[in-house]
């Protein structure tokens, strides 16, 4: 099915569109119904091992990138939200996809095929140099998660993955926060290399110490700052 009107809007607003002619962007999307794709919950859109896949950009929706370990188990390895991207690391190097991607809610996702990619680059400086740049922050991010999961215990990565993302945390007049947490507890726990009962006392002894409380489908953070210094006396590592 075709993407509706709000969809189209969302995906010329995504930032990593911003450096093409909106005009561009539109032809890339009406001409081609095949590069859209809608998605249910549950759907398995692009699987590991693709040589030049593309570009895939999210206009709505929740995606979880995943793979399949030595003992046949799934292991996620992060979500993309809208505005996300994926395999933009596969444009600078032969490597095939290491991961399968699945919307873990109803989602809209525009793919780009290496030619149309390949094209841009081509035409527009700006719009490579920002590529590069996304490519660049996404080895950081992996860098330092790696970092989390080999030196913090549970209740840190917990805390450094859904609130302060290493040294980026939010920042409000009065220092609260209010989390939207709509990933499944059995996909975080996965997600951060721990189990179920591990996130499930992890959260729990945020709450006992009234550093969360729990809020609808997510949680209330009155003082961000004593959370971080809870996870990390010393301060962020990074």
């Amino acid at each position: 099915m075709p993407f509706s009107e709000t969809e189209i809007a969302l995906l010329k607003t995504s930032s990593i569109l911003q450096d093409i002619p909106q005009d561009v962007v539109l032809e890339a999307i009406l001409e081609h119904i095949d590069y859209q794709f809608n998605l249910q919950p549950d759907e398995v859109f692009i699987n590991a091992g693709q040589v030049e896949p593309g570009l895939y950009i999210i206009a709505h929706g929740t995606i979880e990138m995943f793979i399949i370990d030595a003992d046949k188990k799934e292991k996620v390895l992060d979500f993309a939200k809208t505005g996300g991207t994926l395999a933009e690391e596969t444009l600078f190097s032969d490597r095939p996809l290491q991961y399968s991607a699945r919307s873990l809610t109803q989602a809209a996702v525009l793919h780009l095929p290496n030619r149309v990619v390949s094209e841009w680059i081509a035409h527009y400086p700006a719009f490579t140099r920002r590529l590069m740049s996304l490519v660049s922050e996404r080895i950081n991010f992996l860098y330092k998660d790696m970092l989390t999961f080999c030196t913090k215990k549970a209740t840190s990565r917990l805390i450094c993955y859904i609130v302060c993302h290493f040294n980026e945390a939010p920042k409000t007049p009065d220092g609260s926060y209010s989390l939207h947490l709509a990933i499944p507890r059995n996909k975080l726990a996965s997600r951060l290399g721990i189990s179920d009962s591990h996130l499930s006392r992890s959260f729990r002894e945020l709450q006992d110490q009234g550093l969360i409380i729990p809020q609808g489908r997510g949680y209330f953070i009155p003082d961000v700052p004593a959370l971080s210094r809870y996870v990390c006396p010393g301060g962020c590592d990074f």
